[in-house]
């Protein structure tokens, strides 16, 4: 590793949150070491939203190049009453969406989001990635960490200057801190993707634009689409309550359970949830409590911080932003005041955010009355001025919040 501008910084986890960290920090003169338990990084996951306020961060930082291959732009974004398929608002994206908000509107697979990170990673040479590794035993020295690495069954020594947990919800850092675990929400995300050209025909004529992001909406339910892999493939989400499956990401999902609880929805959807058996069960976890700035010169961030619900579409985005914030904190002159400011800002963020989710996830399950008066609101107000609504979301540049 060649010589910084700053110092070194271990980072737990190469996943969203820890592959942008060691971006940012690199980008503004940290050597930085990524520590990774899994042997190889491997697809994962399915489908993300990548907003404004995320691309940002990832145009900036070269993320963005390696992604467009696999990425797609939506036309548009469709709020669609799940069991009649009528629209109940169209908002346009595109070339919109990037007038107005500076950044274009993307969405991919995760696995393309990790791979255009893993692969802009290479590209600076401040930053190692350890795969099949873990971190031993650290103890702090004034200003440093000793940390105790232990790859291949070989043990390696150093010191840096600060270590940032980005492992995850089920976070081993932040189990170490004695800190609150992830809670289930009582949600689950059932996920699947299909190939494009083999879409029912029911689904792929209930939309006038065939590249858009559709939310169907439905009692105690929503169900989501959008396009990934350039566009060969589509992602597919329903949510629905659920029971506490244990502590587990995910696992083969009971197709005949879901086709069961979306029986009396649009024929779009139901034509979904028959053409594969290959749903993915992934349970909901959340942190009851955000935590960024932790003891002994540790900094959590992305789940391992503040495991967040997918309704307002931001996991990954407040992962990036959270990168770009902190890397821009620990540029201050005052290191200690900039984690303090960081600390401040990133959970005033998080908590309008979620407070955010919150609200999406009462319109989009509503029942009766209240699905009623959301479907009047829709019809009442234009789809520029729902717009205008995210302008605080998408405008949002997390490393301006910090220096402002």
């Amino acid at each position: 590793m060649t010589s910084s501008r700053h110092g070194q910084i271990l980072i737990s986890g190469a996943g969203v949150a820890g592959l942008s960290a060691a971006l940012e920090l690199s980008a503004r003169g940290w050597k930085v070491l990524i520590v990774e338990k899994a042997a190889k990084l491997t697809e994962v996951g399915a489908g993300l939203q990548l907003a404004p306020n995320a691309m940002r961060h990832l145009q900036r930082l070269g993320v963005a190049n390696h992604l467009a291959p696999n990425a797609v732009t939506p036309d548009t974004l469709y709020l669609v009453d799940g069991r009649s398929a009528r629209p109940l608002l169209a908002m346009e994206l595109g070339q919109k969406a990037e007038q107005r908000w500076q950044n274009p509107y993307w969405v991919c697979h995760r696995a393309d989001l990790q791979a255009a990170l893993l692969e802009t990673c290479r590209e600076h040479a401040n930053i190692t990635i350890a795969l099949n590794a873990t971190v031993s035993t650290r103890s702090v020295n004034g200003a440093t960490i000793h940390c105790v690495i232990e790859r291949d069954g070989k043990l390696q020594s150093l010191d840096v200057d600060y270590h940032l947990a980005c492992d995850g919800v089920w976070s081993q850092a932040r189990a170490e801190a004695r800190l609150d675990g992830a809670e289930f929400s009582g949600h689950i995300a059932w996920r699947t993707t299909l190939a494009t050209d083999s879409l029912p025909d029911s689904f792929a004529s209930a939309l006038a634009q065939k590249t858009a992001v559709s939310a169907w909406l439905g009692p105690n339910s929503h169900f989501i689409a959008y396009p990934v892999k350039a566009g060969k493939s589509f992602n597919f989400v329903a949510i629905t309550k659920g029971e506490n499956p244990g502590k587990l990401w995910s696992r083969s999902g009971d197709s005949t359970r879901l086709r069961k609880h979306f029986a009396q929805w649009s024929q779009p959807v139901r034509d979904i949830l028959a053409a594969t058996e290959n749903w993915t069960y992934w349970p909901l976890f959340q942190m009851p409590k955000a935590q960024f700035v932790g003891a002994d010169r540790t900094i959590f961030l992305g789940d391992a911080s503040h495991a967040v619900t997918p309704f307002a579409a931001q996991g990954a985005a407040m992962a990036i932003e959270d990168a770009a914030a902190l890397a821009a904190a620990l540029d201050m002159p005052d290191r200690s005041a900039g984690l303090r400011k960081f600390d401040t800002v990133r959970k005033a963020r998080l908590a309008t955010v979620a407070k955010r989710g919150q609200m999406n996830r009462f319109a989009y399950h509503a029942t009766g009355i209240f699905a009623l008066g959301r479907n009047l609101l829709f019809a009442a107000r234009s789809a520029d001025a729902f717009l205008a609504d995210l302008d605080w979301l998408y405008e949002y540049d997390a490393a301006g919040a910090i220096a402002a």
